[in-house]
């Protein structure tokens, strides 16, 4: 059954709903790291490894992410872009030539906010894909601010590894979340009830002995699709993940093909 679902998306328009294929070109260390030691914004192993990275190496491991999903049949990716305008230039040169869409989803170079440097982002990128609200202060209201003023993309991880202010999360209007592995079944209920999209990404999870809610996603009626998170951690092939989530979660066949195609499509149909 899992063989006939991987052949029938392949037929179809797979996305790719979340990746950080910047990150790529990393080994990961034989040492477990908790998730915060791998890629805490910019204390984690994965920062200190691109800060020594030249852009040579950062780009031959984007283009080695990006060819992995054309050959697995993936049409589109949504990709977190750390590194300021600096890491969208990267990511624009690794997609030279390439027939897989992209959304871009840029983010500050540093954990501030910079009129300036926010209107030179957006003028690149669909919008910014931020991380949890834990890592920032009160910068992230003004980006937010920002971005829907500019009618772009406004994305951020949510309750990923601790449980984290849902009020203050959908404050900020987002167009959809990542993960949602700790949040509350009230936390899920006020998502559904403004109706915001998640991504849930559930090897990369695993790997940090994490589980997304994607049954009670499902149950509340909160358009749910899947990634891949980071590139270093899982490959980004997608309908790799739609195998998985049917073999390890409560789903049918349906909904996992709908977490694919279906849902991404109509969240980001405008920018297809």
């Amino acid at each position: 059954m899992q063989k006939m679902v991987e052949q029938y998306l392949k037929s179809l328009f797979p996305i790719n709903s979340h990746t950080h294929i910047g990150d790529a070109f990393i080994k990961l260390p034989e040492k477990k790291y908790s998730i915060e030691e791998l890629v805490a914004p910019f204390s984690g192993y994965k920062y200190k490894m691109l800060e020594k990275a030249n852009e040579k190496e950062i780009i031959n491991g984007m283009e080695k992410a990006i060819k992995l999903m054309e050959k697995a049949g993936i049409k589109a990716f949504v990709d977190f872009r750390e590194g300021g305008i600096k890491g969208i230039k990267m990511l624009k040169k690794a997609m030279r030539g390439e027939k897989i869409k992209v959304i871009i989803l840029g983010r500050p170079e540093k954990m501030n906010y910079n009129e300036e440097e926010i209107n030179a982002i957006l003028s690149m990128a669909h919008g910014m894909g931020l991380s949890s609200i834990y890592d920032w202060d009160e910068s992230i209201e003004k980006i937010a601010e920002h971005v829907h003023k500019k009618h772009k993309i406004f994305a951020l991880h949510a309750s990923e590894v601790r449980r984290e202010d849902i009020d203050e999360i959908l404050k900020l209007k987002p167009h959809f979340l990542i993960h949602l592995c700790k949040a509350s079944k009230r936390d899920i209920e006020k998502v559904a009830e403004c109706n915001v999209p998640v991504v849930v990404c559930p090897r990369s999870n695993a790997f940090f002995g994490l589980r997304p809610k994607i049954e009670m996603l499902l149950e509340y009626g909160i358009t749910t699709m899947l990634g891949t998170d980071n590139a270093m951690i899982v490959e980004p092939d997608v309908i790799k993940e739609a195998s998985y989530t049917l073999q390890n979660f409560e789903v049918d066949e349906k909904q996992v093909v709908k977490m694919v195609t279906d849902n991404p499509k109509k969240v980001f149909k405008e920018f297809l």
